[in-house]
């Protein structure tokens, strides 16, 4: 009898190649605009050309309202994370990424036509049904296509394109909020919402190149397709037969996640993004309210514009460590390592009181914070086989985005029960951030070197 190979091994044998070029280039670039549309909503609420100021609202006089509109997004997220990674691993994972992608694209484009917080807060809910089919679906897509060899690396690098993101919407914040421009004498904040939909729907048409799971037909059976596309992928021709049949499984009970030995991982799963969550939310959704602190040592409004900058360029080197260590030292003790010194350089912005110390504590949060996301994502996709893979990140961006929702709302009802002292809500943030890097250190599995099953 022939011996026959798993998609891991193809995968393997075949290394880096063009497809997975194009793959990455497409799955960052769309990671982009969702870093960037999701950071936009906390720069657009406040101030005098914000969203509250348009509908004549006093973000001070109702922060719990502030904080329900910022978590709208998170709240749709929170649904489609779950009820779609499950639907990816049942239906296929290419399908259901192009139909949310277009979804988040519409509702997203939606949000320029809003007329008072409570429709801007509808279809920031809306889009954030099809985003939480993005996040959970990009990144388990991308790992499916690359070797072995590669993926930690190069999930570790989709995350390089968030502070991109990030950078986009400090300058069109800084052009359009604060110098004012607009264009046809709409608000500038309405602007901002369909440049954020546009670059959406263009990745959505290169999506459309991108074909289906060869993990996802092999565990299903379907062999034939599996093979084109690895054929694709490894730009040699893949031969069915040469296709070990007992990639097949069926169709795996979601109860089984909380069973045996995935109970550990689930667990550490939640646990991980419950802290990355909570602390990347709270913290950088909540920046508009820690003002007082930056005002206290004598920074204008241009001087927080470069807060949020050095903020987004301490994030590259992060992942850019972060992707090194996971290869070298291991997925596991690198994501803990990062969170747990995120949690002090949070503390030490917390208490910061000199202008120097709040400039280097925020480029360290934003180094260990994000360093952290990096890492999580293929700590996370080699913790559950293929038929859990869509959704176990489901869980994890589900899961997680409840607790994005509270890190603002969180910190909004510290923040209003202190007299309006950011140092409770900010060391909430760092403790939970710290919480998270030992559990994972004490609990948590390596997968380093594993093979997908």
């Amino acid at each position: 009898m022939a011996e026959t190979r798993t998609v891991e091994e193809v995968l393997r044998g075949g290394g880096f190649t063009r497809f997975h070029r194009r793959v990455v280039a497409i799955t960052g670039f769309a990671w982009t605009f969702v870093a960037f549309e999701i950071i936009l909503i906390g720069f657009v609420l406040p101030g005098p050309r914000g969203i509250f100021a348009t509908f004549g609202i006093d973000q001070n006089a109702q922060p719990l309202l502030y904080f329900l509109v910022t978590s709208a997004t998170l709240m749709g997220s929170f649904i489609g994370s779950l009820v779609l990674g499950r639907l990816a691993d049942a239906r296929g994972r290419r399908t259901v990424f192009l139909v949310s992608i277009l979804w988040y694209s519409a509702f997203t484009a939606l949000t320029a036509a809003s007329w008072d917080p409570w429709s801007v807060f509808g279809f920031r809910f809306l889009a954030g049904l099809g985003l939480g089919g993005m996040l959970v679906v990009d990144p388990v897509m991308l790992s499916e296509f690359l070797p072995p060899q590669s993926r930690g690396r190069f999930m570790v690098l989709l995350d390089f394109f968030w502070p991109i993101g990030f950078l986009l919407a400090i300058g069109f914040w800084w052009v359009f909020i604060v110098q004012g421009v607009t264009v046809a004498g709409l608000a500038s904040w309405r602007i901002l919402f369909v440049v954020a939909a546009f670059p959406a729907f263009i990745a959505f048409l290169a999506r459309v190149t991108i074909p289906e799971s060869p993990f996802y037909y092999a565990r299903h059976g379907r062999l034939e397709e599996a093979a084109k596309v690895l054929s694709r992928i490894v730009g040699k021709p893949v031969d069915a037969a040469s296709l070990s049949r007992e990639q097949a499984v069926p169709r795996a009970p979601v109860f089984a996640l909380f069973q045996g030995a995935l109970l550990r991982r689930s667990s550490v799963t939640v646990i991980v993004w419950i802290a990355l969550n909570f602390s990347y939310y709270g913290l950088f959704l909540s920046l508009p309210f820690a003002l007082p602190v930056f005002a206290a040592v004598g920074a204008d409004v241009t001087l927080l514009a470069w807060f949020f900058v050095v903020s987004a360029f301490a994030q590259f080197p992060g992942y850019g460590v972060s992707m090194y260590l996971v290869e070298r030292w291991g997925r596991k003790r690198t994501l803990a390592l990062f969170l747990i010194l995120g949690g002090v350089s949070g503390y030490a912005f917390a208490t910061a009181n000199e202008l120097w110390t709040l400039f280097v504590s925020l480029a360290f949060v934003s180094f260990f914070n994000l360093g952290a996301w990096g890492a999580v994502y293929p700590y996370t996709s080699e913790l559950f086989p293929t038929q859990y893979r869509a959704t176990g990140f489901g869980l994890a961006e589900g899961v997680g985005k409840i607790t994005a929702i509270l890190g603002p709302v969180v910190f909004g009802a510290l923040y209003a029960s202190t007299g309006g002292n950011v140092v409770a809500p900010l060391t909430s943030i760092a403790v939970v951030m710290a919480l998270g890097g030992v559990v994972l250190a004490v609990i948590g599995p390596e997968t380093k070197g594993q093979a997908f099953v």
